[in-house]
């Protein structure tokens, strides 16, 4: 029996269509975490590549409970203009349910090219459909911020029952 833990997915999978996916997600779920490595830069394509690996993937683990997204930004965080519109759009678009995670968390380092210019762009998104969501220099702290989050949705839902 596969453990949910094994399941991994990546944009590699999901076929292009006219243009080529600039960039590389891999996705995988460990614990209460949903990690994605993003190695950027990326363009649109890329962004319609990982809404299909992505769903694809949730749809596989099937989640259970309160579960926090954390992307890991790698090279380069930069996107186009059109890839950022095209994520905008699928952010906003309604998620089957329990598909949602509680939080997202962006690490992006120091080193991670166009890092402090791109983390105001991915906090509107997120802003606007009304998301936590923090960026952070290390995993750690993402790691620390999303059990909190974790923790505060399972205090919800037990307030709730």
């Amino acid at each position: 029996m596969m453990n949910k833990n094994d399941l991994h997915s990546s944009t590699r999978q999901v076929p292009t269509g006219q243009f080529k996916a600039h960039g590389q997600v891999d996705i995988r779920m460990e614990g209460d975490l949903l990690h994605y490595i993003a190695t950027g830069p990326f363009n649109k394509e890329l962004v319609d590549c990982l809404a299909v690996a992505q769903l694809n993937f949730l749809q596989t683990a099937q989640p259970a409970g309160a579960w926090v997204s954390i992307c890991t930004m790698q090279e380069s965080a930069v996107t186009s203009p059109e890839g950022l519109a095209r994520y905008t759009e699928i952010m906003r678009t309604p998620k089957p349910a329990g598909l949602t995670p509680v939080a997202t968390a962006f690490v992006i380092g120091p080193d991670v090219e166009g890092g402090k210019l791109m983390a105001p762009h991915y906090a509107r998104i997120y802003a606007d459909i009304g998301r936590p969501f923090q960026t952070f220099s290390t995993m750690a702290e993402a790691q620390t911020w999303a059990q909190t989050m974790i923790n505060q949705a399972n205090e919800n839902s037990v307030g709730q029952a």
